[in-house]
């Protein structure tokens, strides 16, 4: 279901996919720090079966840390990442990321456009931002000081 959801995403906004042992993603961004989002869907509170909103996570993995599984496989593994934040902190993106007939709104598209693309570009620029300690941290509290970052 997550892959069939990121396909029709991918569909609707021109967006490239990376596909990952366990799941898809939308790519945003790529560069030394690739910027996607991982898409998930969920029951929409007090809707009907079929109301159903996008929610996910940003994701931000720097490319040399990419790792393609065993041929034949076009999907990758990562030993670790930047940053992975709920999109669920950024509560204006939710009245774009309501599914209608299929559809997500092209603002929502936009909004997790905007948010990735205010994250740093290279390593430097992390450590630039956050500190010598950031990639020291825990993937908790990296997650809560990009969340800070974007959130001012």
């Amino acid at each position: 279901m997550q892959r069939t959801l990121t396909a029709d995403l991918a569909f609707q906004s021109g967006l490239e996919i990376v596909s990952f042992q366990y799941y898809d993603c939308l790519l945003f961004q790529r560069g030394e720090t690739l910027k996607m989002f991982l898409p998930r869907s969920i029951p929409m509170l007090g809707g009907t079966a079929q109301d159903r909103l996008v929610t996910g996570d940003l994701l931000a993995i720097f490319e040399k840390d990419l790792e393609r599984l065993r041929p034949p496989s076009k999907r990758f593994r990562f030993a670790d990442l930047v940053t992975s934040t709920p999109i669920a902190n950024f509560p204006s993106i939710i009245t774009s990321s309501l599914i209608v007939e299929g559809v997500v709104d092209r603002d929502f598209f936009r909004q997790i456009h905007d948010l990735l693309s205010a994250l740093p570009d290279r390593k430097s620029d992390w450590i630039a931002q956050f500190g010598e300690d950031f990639f020291a941290r825990s993937r908790i509290d990296r997650c809560i000081d990009a969340i800070r970052y974007l959130n001012p």
